[in-house]
């Protein structure tokens, strides 16, 4: 590994992890806040490290391997620690989609890999990932505050994330099978 800022944030986000989902689990007041925290500075590390890695020209092998796989982590840790806090705002048929999804990708991911191809992030998977995780910050903030416009204003987000979780799936399959196909052509 490289050790620049951009793949030392990367980690972080990864080591924010448990901290955010002890605080949401534990019952206090000041711990819920701490979660809330921990998971939007999460989250502004993802915009951040690929932000510093293009804009300084520190784009690693590990830093494209890792970061997307460290967000699929942090998407599925926030979405389970929320489904055991608040069951009753995301329904399990939604957890499923997602991480099945993202489940998905990875494994598209570690086989085209295996095969010597790579694939790029692409706009509309970097989109839903931060539509899920401006929702998730919401629903981790909402957790103390119980407001009945911010609950609202972040279920709406999580929906819209979640469908473009679908869509961005749906091109990352169609460009994997372009890539798939390449290979066999070449073979």
């Amino acid at each position: 590994m490289v050790v620049n800022l951009p793949n030392i944030l990367t980690i972080s986000r990864l080591l924010l992890i448990p901290v955010f989902a002890y605080a949401l689990l534990a019952d206090g007041f000041s711990l819920r806040w701490v979660a809330a925290i921990a998971f939007g500075i999460a989250a502004a590390t993802d915009w951040l490290d690929g932000f510093i890695a293009r804009k300084l020209n520190q784009v690693t092998e590990f830093g494209k391997i890792v970061d997307p796989l460290v967000d699929r982590v942090l998407i599925a840790s926030a979405i389970f620690v929320l489904y055991i806090k608040i069951s009753n705002v995301i329904p399990l048929w939604a957890i499923i989609i997602i991480v099945g999804r993202d489940l998905m990708m990875v494994i598209g991911w570690l086989y085209i890999s295996h095969r010597g191809k790579r694939m790029s992030v692409i706009r509309s998977g970097r989109l839903a990932t931060a539509t899920l995780m401006m929702a998730f910050f919401l629903l981790f903030v909402n957790v103390q505050l119980s407001s009945n416009i911010l609950e609202t204003a972040s279920i709406w987000l999580f929906y819209t994330g979640m469908a473009l979780s679908l869509i961005s799936g749906l091109s990352y399959l169609k460009i994997g099978n372009i890539i798939m196909r390449s290979n066999q052509a070449e073979s």
